[in-house]
């Protein structure tokens, strides 16, 4: 479980509405950290003493506001000097929740990688939550995608504890591999929604679960479904150490993101962890 909360501010609208979702989030015993980040272009341009003293008042006014308004919650500062991504992703833990906020970019599909909240959770080592500045002040209920097999049932719960947390409903959503296939009774049962369906009853039973087989782009089909819920969870992106981690579904999401977004890597930080057990007691049985 999350018990520290990285967000990342800088004075912009859309980074006040990541502060704002990371504090509606905490629980008992979580952590706030406010972290600002002097760009120095890895190191190419360097950083004046001007924007250190800005970004080191932005903290202590910040913690100071947050203190006042939420006299429980526990908040420290970092300021960091470096490329930003790898500034954020050297600070975080692969238990921390890293939250950033994102500009509308406009819908784009390939492979550009220019966008800062792209980067960021390609660097991450951690679960990231990518807050759109938009008014959820009436969207209710989480949204999740799943593509494959190997991972729909670990999304599918991920996204259903946070619908039950949220008191709210879960949809699945999956686009169909071949837009012109009949989604049948039968066609959906073999898609990787049936057994994310599944997993998320057994694990959450009093939970309303709706479900939509999409014959769209999945990126499309993604957005839509989420265009009026407070939430949409993605999987982990690739655990392939010869891939991106970010692939172009989640790529172009990010791009385009009309709701919070959270990936979560929590399955990826489990197998890890389940991977280095079983090396450790391999050595000792050697």
């Amino acid at each position: 479980m999350t018990s520290r909360y990285l967000v990342a501010v800088d004075g912009s609208r859309p980074a006040a509405a990541a502060l704002r979702w990371s504090v509606d989030r905490l629980k008992a015993g979580d952590s706030l950290v406010l972290v600002h980040v002097l760009d120095d272009e890895a190191g190419a341009i360097g950083v004046d003493d001007d924007a250190a003293r800005q970004g080191a008042r932005l903290l202590a006014e910040t913690a100071e506001r947050l203190s006042t308004e939420h006299p429980g919650v526990s908040v420290s500062t970092r300021l960091l000097i470096g490329s930003v991504p790898r500034a954020l992703a050297s600070l975080a833990d692969p238990a921390d929740m890293l939250v950033i906020g994102t500009g509308k970019t406009g819908f784009l599909h390939g492979r550009v990688l220019g966008s800062r909240s792209v980067q960021i959770a390609m660097a991450a080592p951690c679960s990231v939550a990518v807050i759109p500045d938009v008014d959820l002040r009436f969207r209710r209920g989480v949204v999740a995608g799943v593509d494959r097999h190997s991972t729909a049932g670990a999304i599918a719960c991920s996204a259903a504890a946070e619908a039950v947390s949220r008191g709210e409903e879960l949809l699945l959503v999956q686009a169909t591999p071949d837009r012109g296939l009949r989604v049948t009774t039968s066609v959906r049962a073999d898609l990787a929604i049936g057994e994310a369906i599944a997993q998320a009853r057994e694990a959450f039973p009093d939970l309303v679960i709706r479900s939509r087989v999409a014959a769209r782009p999945p990126a499309e089909a993604l957005l839509d479904g989420a265009r009026d819920k407070a939430l949409l969870v993605l999987g982990p992106g690739s655990i392939d150490q010869e891939r991106l981690p970010i692939g172009s579904v989640m790529h172009d999401v990010l791009l385009n993101a009309n709701a919070p977004v959270l990936i979560d890597r929590t399955e990826l930080r489990e197998r890890s962890g389940q991977e280095k057990a079983e090396v450790s007691l391999s050595r000792e049985a050697g």
